[in-house]
């Protein structure tokens, strides 16, 4: 893969300061979103939600954020989940990682979602999923200023380039 391929040429509109929390589950998505957002500059660190005592989530992601080399912070969900039972195991996890990036000092929130988040003339924020299918619609209920945060990289991927960019990664 070329490096014209990747993001990072043309879309790295940060600087070279700016930090990221990852929402980080393990799988491919999230650590692809990783090397695409080193590569555009921004120091990287993770979070994993626990929602449950015993979250293998957790361990997937603590060896993930290991083998790429960045810190992961646990961020523990199990009392308000059983408090919010009806609630979405998604809907439980951006409020709490957008606390961890204020605790963290750190502006951006990011995810391995394929969605782009655009800015209209008027300056509110829209999701624009990926062409196929997946969990991106739930990204568009998150509040204005949830999306004003969020930093979706592989949004402009089909699944096929995220799974050549891991390989290419090593992820």
């Amino acid at each position: 893969m070329s490096d014209t391929f990747l993001p990072g040429n043309g879309f790295d509109t940060y600087e070279q300061q700016d930090k990221v929390l990852v929402g980080l589950c393990g799988g491919t998505g999230c650590k692809v979103a990783v090397r695409v957002l080193q590569q555009q500059g921004f120091a990287v660190a993770g979070a994993v939600v626990r929602l449950t005592a015993e979250d293998a989530a957790v361990n997937a992601a603590k060896a993930a954020a290991k083998a790429l080399g960045i810190e992961c912070v646990t961020l523990n969900a199990s009392q308000l989940a059983e408090e919010h039972a009806d609630t979405t195991a998604f809907d439980l996890c951006f409020p709490a990682l957008l606390a961890a990036a204020d605790r963290l000092g750190i502006q951006y929130i990011a995810t391995g979602h394929r969605a782009r988040v655009e800015t209209s003339a008027d300056g509110m924020y829209t999701l624009c999923p990926a062409d196929t299918a997946d969990e991106s619609a739930q990204l568009a209920a998150l509040p204005q200023e949830a999306l004003a945060r969020l930093i979706l990289p592989l949004g402009d991927f089909a699944p096929e380039d995220v799974a050549e960019m891991a390989a290419d990664f090593k992820v």
